[in-house]
């Protein structure tokens, strides 16, 4: 058994990849189209392979074409490692879709709290305006309460003054005249006649 014959006596492993190449084409044909390009190039890659080794096989006489369906063990080896390898595939893309849809769960949880939070962050900025609008409509309402207490007693105490003023215009004036005050007896003395004594001395002329 020489490495030739191993490695023609992979025509069947080579043939069942080409059929296994083929399935995934049929199953991602509706996916991406680099993806289905890519099987069928390694579609007809296994495909060549099977009918050149098989040929070849022929040509060089380790099989006749009569004896090729009784596979020996080299090709039994072939077979197993290709559907061992196929099954470990098969695997990997369970794993990998159960992966993702953990993933995806995991996103659309974050996506929830995060959607929860930012209604909760509106919930309580809507509050808080609400409660701004609320003091500040009491505070206008404060204000302009002050403001009509102030107009008011503004003008109850411009009625007050007109009032006082219209009440002092009606009010007649009186005026009273005091008797005259007649002087004291002691206030002034006595006139008394003159006498000769009194009288001036004569002029020298």
């Amino acid at each position: 058994m020489t490495w030739r014959y191993l490695l023609y006596a992979q025509f069947p492993a080579f043939f069942l990849l080409a059929l296994l190449f083929f399935t995934n084409y049929m199953l991602a044909r509706k996916g991406p189209a680099v993806k289905s390009v890519l099987w069928v190039l390694l579609f007809g890659v296994a495909l060549t392979c099977s009918v050149l080794f098989l040929v070849l096989g022929i040509h060089e006489g380790d099989w006749a074409l009569k004896t090729v369906f009784p596979l020996g063990l080299a090709s039994w080896i072939g077979i197993i490692l290709v559907l061992a390898g196929y099954v470990a595939h098969v695997v990997h893309l369970i794993e990998k879709k159960h992966n993702r849809k953990i993933m995806e769960k995991e996103l659309q949880k974050a996506a929830k709290e995060k959607d929860d939070a930012l209604a909760q962050a509106r919930e309580e900025s809507a509050e808080a305006a609400r409660i701004a609008r609320e003091e500040g409509r009491l505070a206008a309402q404060q204000e302009a309460a002050e403001a009509r207490f102030s107009q008011t007693a503004e003008t109850v105490g411009l009625e007050a003054a007109g009032s006082e003023l219209a009440s002092a215009a009606h009010t007649p004036i009186e005026l009273t005249l005091d008797a005259p005050v007649e002087p004291a007896a002691d206030s002034f003395p006595p006139i008394t006649e003159p006498t000769a004594s009194d009288e001036l001395p004569p002029e020298n002329f």
